[in-house]
């Protein structure tokens, strides 16, 4: 079991890269009992960008399920004024001043 911060992000993202189901780690974990958690603000912003790097690279993981599921869907994507593309009679209700 794991006890430290940055071993936890360590082990999750090796987990993440070769492609294995991260649920067993995370629910092994006692929250309450993790450790290692960032003393300063130094510390404390490191931390914040490597959970940040974790995050992207989860993302990104899932970012071809989202595009096949999409295509599934039929859904057309959204257009230049940001409205969904198969809706063109729709103007946005916020504009900024002229």
């Amino acid at each position: 079991m794991l006890h430290a911060v940055p071993e936890l992000l360590d082990a999750l993202e090796t987990r993440l890269i070769a492609g294995e189901d991260p649920a067993a780690l995370l629910s092994g974990i006692r929250w309450s009992e993790l450790v290692g958690w960032p003393e300063d603000a130094e510390g404390a912003q490191a931390l914040r960008r490597r959970i940040a790097s974790v995050h992207t690279l989860l993302m990104g993981l899932q970012s071809p399920l989202r595009a096949a599921l999409i295509g599934l869907s039929g859904f057309q994507g959204y257009g230049r004024n940001g409205l969904a593309a198969d809706l063109p009679g729709l103007a946005p209700r916020l504009r900024g001043k002229v």
